[in-house]
């Protein structure tokens, strides 16, 4: 029989082969769709500006090269190491926020960014925070359903690091963390309650920032004059790309010759905009298949999350994957006049370097959660069990989202709370159960010799 060490060298070697390949495939998949599409939707805006058609595509490429080493090391390493890397993270990420305010270099009425608009530090701070927020829920465990363990203190921490962030302003992203945050805090088990005070509390403060600036009330009017009837709308974005939508049709003018990427169209036709030139060069089915890229994606993430071996892999991959998710939404409903206008990127194919990197780092560490849940899963029976059972909402009798495990473990422990009881209650009643039995046995002499004399009758 091979030895203990030698099966496990085994075990460490077979986890290289246990990727999620499908992940990496969908991945990819939307990658070299967003290079086409970045070529495509940019060219004649770098040929206009920069004398280069290739200016644009040039650079999402080396991007994009960045990225993947981003993704293959985030893959190879364990996932676990960002668990005990968050704190410093988290300050780097609060202090580059901080940073930009003062220091930002100002774009489109907003300071954003770092060198020219090259880094733009709410990106990586994205992933940063998801990863901070699933340490510190993991290590709270059902103590986060007690208000000073988990309401107040995820308040503070998502109410600083909004305000950072709407400071900018960059509204868009604020409110793809705190959605993503409400998720992991209801997955890691918050009450209801809570979770209704803090949707509350952040409908309001987000209402009263709109209100107060400036910046984000006038894209607001805009929008809501506009969303009637968004082909007469006044807001330049919104009326374009609705346009260019409709211009598409279900199967596009052809890769290459839409109107809306040509100068005095539509504005940043190769980053935020993408998903209109998407709609008019590949029509419906374009728009479509982007959807269902995104749709595996989920899909694949969030099959990621049940089969995670810990409760810190299951809320980081449910977080990472949130995140993604809501930012594809979030810039498909811009573009279709569902949402105000936002400076926010579709994943994976607009233009743009920090969120590029980002999202492939991001996928990265979903494909080391999957490496090492096959290594767990193939030796540990029981963690499948626990992890399979961490969606387990309990909506009916109000109880928490605890793994079976753990209720499991209580169930047995009431029953034999319950048995001792028994116990004690048939001891004291000894008399009573003794003197039911001897009238139980009459009974039945009573009816033997009754059948006995029938017989001899006959």
């Amino acid at each position: 029989m091979p030895s203990k060490t030698s099966r496990q060298k085994q075990s460490h070697t077979s986890t290289a082969f246990d990727y999620d390949w499908g992940l990496l495939t969908i991945v990819i998949s939307i990658l070299a769709l967003g290079l086409i599409m970045v070529f495509s939707a940019s060219y004649a805006q770098a040929l206009t500006g920069y004398n280069d058609p290739f200016y644009f595509i040039f650079r999402q490429v080396m991007w994009a090269a960045a990225g993947l080493v981003a993704l293959v090391f985030a893959a190879r390493i364990r996932y676990t190491l960002w668990e005990r890397w968050s704190i410093l993270l988290m300050g780097a990420a609060l202090l580059a926020l901080m940073l930009v305010l003062t220091l930002g270099v100002e774009r489109f009425g907003a300071s954003r960014t770092f060198w020219g608009g090259s880094i733009q530090p709410s990106e990586p701070a994205k992933i940063i925070i998801v990863i901070y927020i699933s340490t510190w829920l993991a290590s709270k465990g059902v103590r986060i359903r007690d208000v000073r363990v988990g309401l107040v203190p995820f308040s503070v921490l998502m109410g600083f690091i909004t305000v950072l962030i709407v400071f900018q302003p960059d509204i868009s992203s604020a409110v793809l963390i705190m959605t993503t945050a409400l998720i992991l805090f209801f997955i890691a088990g918050a009450d209801l309650k809570q979770l209704v005070l803090v949707g509350i509390g952040t409908a309001l403060t987000f209402w009263l920032v709109i209100t107060n600036s400036v910046y984000a009330s006038a894209r607001m009017e805009k929008y809501l004059d506009s969303i009637w009837n968004p082909l007469e709308s006044t807001e330049w974005q919104v009326r374009h790309s609705v346009e260019a939508l409709t211009r598409g049709g279900p199967v596009g003018v052809g890769v290459g010759n839409s109107l809306g990427k040509l100068p005095g169209y539509l504005p940043l036709s190769w980053s935020d905009n993408i998903f209109a030139i998407i709609g008019e060069e590949m029509g419906l089915l374009g728009t479509l298949l982007v959807i269902m890229l995104f749709a595996l994606l989920a899909y694949r993430g969030l099959r990621t999350a049940l089969r995670a071996p810990d409760n810190f892999g299951m809320l980081l991959a449910t977080g990472i994957t949130s995140l993604l998710i809501l930012q594809a939404l979030l810039n498909a409903a811009v573009v279709v006049a569902a949402a105000p206008p936002t400076g926010v990127t579709l994943p994976f194919i607009s233009y743009g370097g920090s969120s590029l990197v980002t999202a492939l780092g991001a996928v990265g560490i979903l494909l080391s959660i999957s490496r090492y849940s096959h290594d767990v899963s193939g030796s540990t029976s029981s963690v499948r069990k626990l992890t399979d059972a961490r969606f387990d909402f309990g909506w009916g009798d109000g109880r928490s989202r605890l793994p079976r495990s753990g209720r499991t473990a209580s169930a047995k422990k009431s029953r034999r709370t319950g048995a001792g009881r028994a116990t004690t209650s048939r001891g004291g009643n000894h008399k009573r159960t003794a003197g039911s039995t001897a009238r139980k046995r009459a009974v039945r002499k009573t009816g033997t010799g009754r059948k006995t004399a029938r017989r001899k009758a006959k």
